[in-house]
């Protein structure tokens, strides 16, 4: 049977994705939104630089190139390569060309770099999706400034560029959505059977990389003060990372090791957040949106985190959970015994944050936003910015080497004053 050629044909978009080896907050997104997407309307291919993410991707019948991605100034050595950047680009360039590309979707700013020379030559919009923010030299150096859209994940992300100057015209925000079908149907674990907690046990839980950037440390700090009150509480801490040695030393330091569980990587948080836990917690210091507020309000939690980031826009305060200040101790150990002390309001927290995440952040609503972009800027391409038209980077780059001249000269007269205070000193004269 023939095909009606009168049938519009999918638009075949590249999807890149630059990342470590692991399957964590943006490779979750960008996997969720690969496997909703439409494909009658859309063919998604992906180019990215991890095998994790490669095979999870090709189980969803796509078609995938991995190549090693190094960044010019970059954080990872080597730091400056020219010709490994000349060959990305043309890398690129081969890929938009074989599979036609209408549009490329960059699941991070740093595959910018060099999408952006590839993207201009191809005469192919470019979206950079921006799981977190970045330092104006990142900004720089990635060229954030000249990508056709920038998407952020939350107005956190995105409060920057506007403070560059970068044309509001160029700059979306659309929430992370969960995939709830995936994550209700994970098997429900007890996880006071299952951890030997006690059914009076008051079970706290928090989910993440154990990183400094998380604020486990200080979780375990405030749980201490809850326990020295007098609370009969467990803490589940689901994750792993360069922390974990220093952070089961510091619970052994405060004699909280039968108190605090490290269950590691876990591929059915879900089904343990639904199993028995009372209350979701964070430290977390810098967070750009937070699935993880998310998916604990699909579990019916309520939720105790600090007021950063975009942390706000998925955790309604006094509404689906308390949000205390940075890094406030006191006020994260309050919070905590309030939720404790009143049960009403932990059912109500409950209840509303389920409600207010199948109404805003669910993976349906995240795709069907990112669709109606991918066809408003087909229909009226908003095309890559030339360097010698970009006035938004020469702005950003003056206002950052007037910055990085006035730091260096302030250390600069400090180191002069201390040398000389100390020569002063040594000689027996006062300065």
């Amino acid at each position: 049977m023939t095909k009606d050629k009168s049938t519009p044909q999918p638009s075949p978009l590249l999807f890149v994705h630059y990342g470590q080896q692991w399957i964590r907050g943006s490779e979750r997104c960008l996997l969720d939104l690969l496997s909703h997407i439409d494909r009658e309307k859309f063919t998604p291919i992906l180019w990215c630089n991890q095998s994790l993410l490669a095979d999870e991707a090709q189980g969803l019948n796509i078609q995938v190139y991995q190549t090693d991605f190094p960044l010019l100034l970059g954080w990872l050595k080597p730091r400056f390569n020219l010709i490994a950047y000349f060959k990305l680009v043309r890398q690129a360039t081969k890929i938009i060309v074989k599979h036609r590309i209408k549009l490329i979707h960059a699941n991070s700013a740093a595959p910018c770099q060099w999408l952006n020379s590839a993207a201009r030559q191809s005469k192919v919009p470019l979206i950079a999706h921006l799981h977190s923010n970045y330092l104006a030299r990142d900004r720089l150096t990635l060229g954030l400034h000249k990508v056709s859209m920038a998407v952020g994940v939350s107005h956190f992300v995105i409060k920057d560029l506007i403070a560059d100057g970068m044309y509001r015209d160029r700059i979306r925000v659309i929430s992370n959505g969960i995939d709830t079908l995936r994550l209700t149907s994970q098997a429900t674990f007890n996880v006071r059977q299952l951890y030997q907690f006690a059914p009076s046990d008051f079970v706290i839980a928090t989910v993440g990389s154990l990183i400094l950037r998380k604020g486990v440390d200080l979780i375990i700090k405030a749980f201490a003060r809850l326990r020295n009150n007098g609370i009969k509480a467990k803490l589940l801490i689901i994750g792993d990372g360069i922390e974990l040695t220093n952070l089961q030393r510091q619970v052994k330091g405060l004699g909280l090791v039968h108190d605090v569980k490290f269950v590691g990587e876990c591929r059915h948080v879900h089904g343990l957040l639904r199993g028995g836990v009372d209350l979701f917690v964070s430290g977390a210091r810098e967070e750009a949106f937070g699935l993880v507020f998310a998916e604990a309000s699909l579990a019916q939690l309520p939720i105790v985190a600090p007021d950063v980031g975009g942390i706000s826009d998925v955790v309604w305060a006094n509404k689906t959970g308390l949000l205390y200040p940075f890094e406030d101790l006191d006020a994260f150990t309050h919070a905590m015994q309030t939720l404790y002390q009143d049960k009403a309001l932990r059912q109500s927290m409950a209840a509303s944050g389920k409600r207010y995440i199948l109404e805003n952040f669910t993976i349906e609503q995240n795709v069907n936003a990112f669709e109606a972009l991918y066809a408003s800027v087909l229909k009226n391409p908003a095309p890559v910015l030339p360097w010698y038209q970009n006035k938004v980077f020469y702005c950003t780059l003056a206002k950052s080497l007037v910055k990085s001249l006035a730091k260096s000269l302030a250390k600069t007269c400090v180191k002069t004053c201390v040398k000389r205070l100390r020569q002063a000193v040594t000689q027996g004269v006062t300065p």
